[in-house]
């Protein structure tokens, strides 16, 4: 076998070559590690803004029912009390005709 003498020169070129190579790919990998760490955040704000509508609209859904009950509520409320009227009105005309017999 041949053995050569390898310079501190070359060496020292490689390893040139070498870093020189390798600076872009790290640029690209920071660049990377921004987006990531950018879209994780636009992540979490959609998901937060996604909880928050969500309980906008779980709460004027709750409002629009709510409303919608007390009215039916004051119909059926007004409904029973001129029934409940009606009754007494009869009641009395009952209570009439019998104490006329």
């Amino acid at each position: 076998m041949k053995t050569e003498a390898i310079s501190l020169d070359f060496l020292a070129k490689q390893a040139k070559i070498q870093m020189d190579e390798l600076r872009p790919l790290r640029k690209d990998v920071a660049d990377m590690m921004r987006l990531v760490t950018g879209t994780y955040d636009l992540t979490r704000r959609v998901e937060r803004r996604e909880t928050e509508l969500r309980d906008d609209i779980e709460l004027m859904i709750k409002m629009e029912l709510g409303g919608s009950l007390a009215n039916i509520q004051t119909s059926i409320e007004s409904s029973l009390s001129r029934i409940e009227q009606s009754i007494d009105v009869l009641g009395q005309r009952v209570g009439t005709l019998e104490s006329k017999a």
